[in-house]
């Protein structure tokens, strides 16, 4: 029995590892959109923007952080169905705080309490982050760190299979995976299952972590069908303005 225990458990992990190994999927298609979620700080909503350079973004952001309860941040999003296996470079991110946060995020809405899964490399230049909100307006959870470091230029995958979630990091621009992500350095990533429905969006996630001061991010996105933004490149929604129509 443990035999057959310990063998089951080997093959769970080389598909994690096959799942990861391979160059990551397109991004969907369709246009992008951008978004400034739940933030009181007036410095956030004035000089947040989302500059688009062909499949490069330069993204500025306030907010207080991607965590606990509710989410304040910068969000350049695709609305989208089914199943997703993506990936961005992050070419820079200002260190306003250790934890001023770049990468990947998926979410059922854009309200700032909505359930979210995401991938990001955090401005300490040290790791990459797996972070999850399972229960709308509960709290955050996250215990996959990468434990060696993660230096500009990082590459960072998310996939959705269903409501099964996986992340990945590379330094070699995906040219190879890393899926050991774990504090430990040896436990393999575990599927992170949240219950995000059809339709929901994903797109690139930028916070500064600190209230009053705006950091910028560079990201790449890897593998998509460019489309431009609205012409005046400003943000074309605010959690703010949503609430108050309602």
């Amino acid at each position: 029995m443990k035999r057959v225990l310990a063998f089951g458990i080997c093959i769970v992990f080389l598909m994690v590892m096959c799942q990861l190994a391979g160059a990551a999927l397109q991004w969907p298609v369709g246009p992008w959109e951008t978004a400034v979620i739940f933030t009181s700080d007036a410095v956030h909503q004035a000089e947040a923007s989302a500059v688009q350079d062909g499949n490069m973004w330069t993204i500025k952001a306030g907010g207080d952080d991607i965590w606990g309860v509710a989410d304040q941040f910068t969000f350049v999003y695709k609305e989208v169905s089914g199943d997703f296996d993506v990936s961005v470079t992050v070419h820079s991110l200002e260190l306003t705080n250790d934890w001023s946060k770049a990468g990947i995020m998926a979410r059922q809405d854009i309200s700032p309490g909505s359930r979210n899964v995401a991938a990001l490399c955090r401005g300490l230049d040290d790791l990459v982050t797996f972070q999850r909100r399972e229960v709308a307006d509960s709290d955050s959870a996250s215990e996959r760190c990468t434990p060696s470091g993660a230096p500009r230029p990082v590459t960072i995958r998310l996939t959705k299979t269903g409501n099964e979630f996986m992340g990945g990091w590379s330094l070699d621009g995906g040219a190879t995976w890393e899926a050991n992500v774990t504090r430990d350095g040896v436990t393999p990533t575990p599927v992170a299952v949240v219950d995000i429905s059809d339709p929901y969006f994903v797109g690139i996630a930028v916070t500064s972590h600190a209230a009053g001061v705006i950091t910028t991010a560079v990201v790449e996105v890897l593998g998509d069908v460019i489309t431009a933004v609205r012409p005046d490149q400003k943000l074309s929604v605010t959690w703010g303005a949503i609430k108050a129509s309602q």
